[in-house]
């Protein structure tokens, strides 16, 4: 075997066998197979072509880029020609090659600690003059750093991508293993430039394209992904020592990827049908109105578009009619619907299914993080894969992969149609391992997200992050709110493109499209029949400390469900919701039921089914009920109630609020109801208690008590400018308590250092973390929910459930133990256990008189299916008492 065939002799894949030998697939072909699978999805995907273009200022259609991109993903694993590599398979490695001496090798913990990808780079930057067969001048320092962000990028794939030297040395092997091997990462580079390279009229000492660091992201999801296609058993056998011709084997390999059309058989792309208007996605007996009318004035190119229209209008079908037009163009593959929390998540996803038929047919790939999916018979096989065993352990990217697949929170993006809360596609942009596969996904798709305004000052520092990555790669976003103040407005057009600034005295309702150059269309309804109606809400204010409703106020509502009448109580609190649900249920034999976020994930599926079922817009109505809740229900839920009763909270969520209030039109409501009526419990003397804690900014809630409080009824659409500017705009109010004025600044300091902090984090310097769902909760979120807790019994099953819990290294235990979690505040981390290895708070539970109940340090707990968890903190013992359980 000559020289230049060297790199025949070195394994890429490798499975051990009972027999102690080893199944294995030769690195060159392993390569091959990914440049194989990313060759075709170049072919299929107009949008990954334009993206990666658009990256690097070239043209789509260029061979030179194609040359480029998947020369660089067949060098991906550059670090596996290293003897360090080779050595976590001993017996191929015995096969394979002539080792003199077993002690002319490393020692084995040199092998353990190797990491090929980053090992690759730094090859790269030590020997790069070698392999180029240059001079170490300015010529080829110029060479180096024009090769680094795209090395690094595909390096990368097994977790954070590498920006930097690691600090790697040659192994302490005998020389003749050394230079062997720094002699056939020379030929391997020789080889691929022939295949990729020469055929586009491009050599070695060719610069590629300018690739700029905030754009490394797509390229290493990308590749990461092929790697992972490729690196599956089930389309990619281990051919052993067999050898082909490398040509022959790549043009084999693309040609079996595409005849067995392996990236839809994955659910990664499917072709969308043709865009046939917004009518085909609405029920037999609809019509489009008010912004639908008006969708396909927009212009069909890549930008950030924001949808402002009332609660209720058909914002979800004027976005997805948009997205399908987008899909339609070839300016996407993929789309991603992020909402603000899980139960809107999963109403969503009920609602897409629809969709999902119509845009691309029975077999969509529809994936909800936590929780349900249309499963995929091709990701049904990447996760079976990661089962299997292998010589490089939990370095192996088949394991990698398996443990995305097996987590519907990261599946999400390797769908059609995803659908997620909005902190899986925060952590895009923050330092959890694979966040650029997060990323890719995101990129490549049309990014929804609703009820933009709901989010807090660091979470839109991140979400600037999101819109910023989103315009660099080529992408879109489309941004629904109803309630979306001028400054916000400002804020999101500047985060997409520097150059845009909105008017402050925008028409509403209101479609803006801002294209990646800066460039406004701002699309208002032409017909005046299409406007929102308009509609008038009566406003009663009832003043109570704590904003607790009194017993008259409660006498009322027990009423007027006897009467038949569907009443929702929102409280700010989830401790105010469980407390009034229980004192509700003592009082009336009515139904009373209750839907907070303090439930399982698995629970809390169930409560929104029944929520919906009894509230809903279809919901049979044979007689009243009442519901407590917390703010879960005043968000992207289609839910209808004759009578609101809410707790003070900011203007725009109490207008989210009012859109369940009388939101469909109906002719048979309770006597007393015909009309919308809002009862709001505000506070004496600007006292707002723990409410101050949940919302931080006591002057929106001051205001908007006092507007509240001046007017008899709220007449929308006018309110949803007028009022929502009023609250939000910076000069003080006359008469403003000098107290409220105070602690807005001190609310202003710190939400702007939040969302320095959101900047910083999304800067892409730090180490990343582990992708576990605490380490979600502390990165995206800055309010109550921030810790979750797995509850499990003595028998470490999780509650309900008659299996034991996967072990810590199974790849499916992750999904479990989401489904198992509930989610509390992080004020009771002092309260709970310490985490275990695998960052997993695990809270011990006995079931007792049909409670589940717990303990741990200063702190009882309690957790039944109609209440959620419960926390009590222990009274102090006296003196001699003694604890019996």
């Amino acid at each position: 075997m000559s020289e230049l065939e060297s790199y025949y002799r070195y394994w890429g894949k490798a499975q051990p066998s009972e027999d102690g030998q080893a199944a294995f697939h030769l690195l060159p072909f392993h390569c091959l197979d990914v440049a194989a699978v990313g060759a075709t999805w170049w072919k299929q995907s107009t949008s990954l072509r334009r993206q990666l273009a658009s990256q690097v200022q070239l043209d789509a259609t260029s061979p030179i880029l194609k040359a480029w991109v998947l020369f660089f993903i067949a060098l991906h694993d550059l670090g596996k020609l290293d003897v360090r590599f080779q050595m976590k398979a001993p017996s191929v490695l015995n096969h394979l090659q002539t080792i003199n001496d077993p002690d002319d090798l490393p020692y084995r913990s040199e092998s353990e600690k190797y990491f090929h990808g980053e090992a690759g780079y730094d090859w790269f930057l030590k020997e790069g003059h070698f392999y180029l067969g240059l001079e170490k001048t300015s010529m080829y320092e110029d060479l180096r750093d024009a090769w680094r962000p795209w090395l690094g990028a595909v390096a990368g794939h097994h977790g954070h991508i590498v920006r930097q030297e690691n600090g790697m040395h040659p192994p302490d092997a005998e020389d003749y293993l050394v230079l062997q091997d720094s002699f056939v990462r020379k030929a391997w580079m020789e080889a691929l430039a022939a295949i990729f390279l020469a055929p586009a009229g491009l050599s070695l000492h060719d610069q590629p394209p300018v690739l700029n660091r905030e754009d490394m992201p797509y390229l290493a999801g990308f590749c990461a992904v092929c790697d992972w296609l490729g690196s599956n058993e089930t389309w990619f056998r281990y051919t052993g020592d067999e050898c082909v011709e490398l040509k022959k084997y790549f043009d084999e390999r693309c040609r079996d990827v595409e005849e067995q059309s392996l990236i839809e058989h994955c659910g990664l792309m499917h072709q969308a049908a043709p865009y046939s208007g917004i009518a085909a996605l609405l029920n037999a007996n609809e019509f489009p109105r008010q912004l639908q009318t008006v969708i396909n004035a927009l212009p069909l190119q890549t930008g950030l578009t924001l949808v402002e229209a009332p609660t209720g209008s058909g914002k979800t079908e004027t976005a997805l009619a948009y997205a399908w037009r987008l899909l339609d163009a070839g300016l996407a593959d993929s789309i991603v619907f992020a909402l603000p929390t899980q139960a809107t998540a999963n109403a969503m996803w009920e609602r897409l299914n629809h969709f999902a038929d119509i845009l691309f047919g029975a077999n969509s790939n529809l994936v909800l993080a936590h929780g349900r999916a249309r499963w995929h018979d091709g990701h049904a096989q990447l996760k079976e894969a990661a089962s299997q065993r292998s010589a490089q352990t939990t370095e192996d990217i088949r394991v990698q992969c398996g443990e995305w697949i097996a987590e519907s929170r990261k599946r999400v993006f390797l769908g059609q149609i995803g659908v997620c809360t909005v902190d899986q596609v925060l952590l895009s942009v923050l330092p959890l391992r694979h966040k650029f596969v997060r990323g890719f996904g995101v990129m490549k798709s049309v990014l929804i997200v609703d009820e933009v305004h709901a989010y807090d000052h660091y979470m839109y520092g991140l979400l600037h992050s999101v819109l910023s990555q989103q315009r660099r790669a080529g992408g879109s976003a489309v941004l629904l709110s109803a309630t979306l103040p001028a400054s916000q407005r400002n804020q999101l057009a500047l985060a997409w493109c520097s150059a845009s600034t909105l008017p402050a005295d925008a028409p509403y309702p209101l479609l803006t499209h801002i294209a990646a150059d800066g460039k406004i269309t701002p699309v208002q309804i032409t017909d005046s029949a299409q406007l929102p109606p308009e509609r008038t809400v009566t406003i009663e204010c009832i003043q109570q400390p704590n904003l607790w409703p009194n017993d008259e106020l409660l006498d009322r509502v027990i009423h007027a469900a006897e009467v038949g009448a569907r009443v929702v109580i929102i409280c700010n609190l989830v401790d105010n919701a469980q407390q009034l649900a229980r004192h509700l249920s003592q009082k009336t034999t009515t139904p009373v039921d209750l839907f907070h976020a303090r439930y399982r994930f698995a629970d809390r599926q169930a409560k929104e089914e029944m929520v919906l079922a009894q509230y809903g817009r279809h919901a049979e109505r044979s007689g009243g009920r009442i519901l407590v809740a917390t703010q879960v229900v005043e968000q992207s839920l289609d839910l209808d109630f004759d009578w609101l009763i809410t707790q003070l909270c900011p203007v725009d969520l109490l207008f989210q609020r009012l859109g369940r209030l009388h939101r469909h039109q109906r002719d048979n409501r309770p006597a007393g109801f015909e009309q919308p009526t809002c009862t709001v419990l505000t506070a004496p003397d600007a006292n707002y208690g723990l409410h101050k804690l949940i919302y931080g900014n006591t002057r929106v809630l001051w205001r908007t008590q006092k507007l509240l409080e001046a007017h008899s009824s709220i007449y929308f659409p006018a309110a949803y400018r007028d009022w929502i500017e009023q609250v939000y705009e910076r000069p003080s109010w006359e008469g403003e308590p000098e107290p409220i004025a105070l602690d807005f600044e001190k609310f202003h300091v710190v939400q702007n250092a939040k969302r320095d902090l959101a900047k910083r984090l999304s800067n892409d310097t730090m180490n990343p973390l582990a992708d576990s769902d605490n380490n979600v909760r502390v990165l995206t979120r800055d309010g109550e929910m921030s810790l979750s807790v797995v509850l499990l019994d003595t028998d470490d099953k999780l509650l309900y459930d008659p299996d034991p819990l996967p072990h810590p290294d199974a790849w499916d235990r992750a999904e479990k133990i989401s489904l198992g979690s509930v989610s509390v505040p992080h004020t009771w981390a002092n309260s709970m256990p310490e985490p275990n290895n695998a960052y997993e708070i695990l809270l011990i539970m006995k079931l007792q008189d049909g409670v589940w109940r717990g303990e741990c340090k200063a702190c009882e707990y309690a957790y039944t299916r109609m209440y959620g968890l419960e926390r009590e903190k222990k009274s102090p013992r006296k003196s001699g008492e003694h604890n019996n359980d």
